[in-house]
């Protein structure tokens, strides 16, 4: 009996040692480095964001982390390849607002923006204003929607490209206000600024550090802020919905997205970890210097922001009929 007895404990202790070692290392998180996919181009805001969250990341869970650009399709390239990794936590991405376009305008896109991730945080919102050329002497929204109805297809808008934001904005505009107004798309946003400040262009949708400097040595004119709120660095501007268009809110913003199905107690580590991050003062600052005001979210409020925008923008962009060929 003493033997068995012996051979009993020794089980079951070994056992127990398992037991508490894979509890052990489960909770042992991050016990290696972890990857931020940006699927964007180096110099944009998603991938300044990206760098921002690694550099001060890294030190607060002691492992390294590393950011990774896979650009291209527009985007899908590395939101696919966010969505197809490992749900351990290890693998994380940075979206922006045109990652809730997707689904309306991308064919057999091969991930579900909602479904396929799991949202971590959003990151900070955009700051977006309606400018205008001053040769059309208008200094507010409802001058210029007069305007552009005594000038039917005579005012022209620009976009970074067919299915952008800029884009969507520019048809919603048209919806909104009963106007009839013409896209004419460049290949970057910055390439259309010459036409805008020499007046080829009539208005155009332009984040604040984009065109700030034009503002405030008025050669061009900011007629309203496009999103949800005034901006903080102009804030005596009326957003589109103060000025007769309600519900409308052109403007952008980040998120942390992991694939689906990561586990709980992981998304909230990372969610309190990069909140951390994106609270301190000088990546506020940072952030506030591209026109970006922290939102800093927990992964329920990031998830419900996702669904809300994802739908808004799907509804609208089939509504409008908007493709990424016109």
């Amino acid at each position: 009996m003493t033997t068995i007895w012996r051979r009993t404990c020794t089980a079951l202790a070994l056992l127990t040692s398992l037991a508490m070692g894979t509890a052990a290392q489960a909770e042992d998180f991050p016990s290696r480095p972890v990857t931020i996919i940006v699927p964007y181009a180096p110099g944009g805001q998603g991938d300044i964001t990206g760098r921002l969250i690694a550099e001060h990341l890294s030190g607060l869970i002691g492992q390294p982390v590393t950011v990774e650009n896979q650009s291209g399709a527009n985007g899908v390239i590395g939101i696919s390849a966010i969505a197809e990794a490992e749900p351990d936590g290890y693998t994380i991405g940075v979206v922006v607002a045109s990652h809730a376009m997707a689904r309306a305008l991308v064919p057999n896109l091969p991930y579900d923006p909602v479904k396929s991730f799991t949202p971590i945080t959003t990151t900070a919102r955009t700051d977006i204003v309606l400018v205008a050329n001053p040769k059309l002497g208008v200094h507010d929204l409802k001058g210029f929607i007069a305007y552009a109805k005594t000038h039917p297809g005579d005012v022209a808008f620009d976009s970074s490209g067919p299915g952008s934001n800029s884009h969507v904005f520019g048809e919603w505009l048209a919806e909104a206000a009963g106007l009839d107004l013409i896209h004419v798309p460049y290949k970057g946003a910055g390439d259309a600024l010459p036409d805008l400040l020499s007046g080829v262009l009539q208005f155009g949708f332009k984040s604040v550090p984009a065109v700030r400097g034009y503002l405030d040595n008025k050669q061009l004119i900011a007629i309203a802020s496009g999103g949800p709120e005034r901006t903080p660095i102009y804030p005596d501007l009326p957003t589109a919905a103060e000025q007769g268009l309600p519900g409308f809110a052109a403007n952008s913003w980040g998120m942390v997205m992991a694939p689906a199905d990561v586990p709980a107690d992981r998304v909230a580590y990372l969610n309190a970890k990069i909140v951390e991050v994106l609270k301190r003062p000088d990546v506020v600052e940072k952030f506030q210097s591209m026109g970006a005001n922290v939102i800093a979210n927990t992964p329920d409020e990031a998830r419900t922001m996702l669904e809300g925008e994802e739908k808004t923008y799907s509804d609208l962009i089939s509504r409008l009929g908007i493709s990424l060929n016109k």
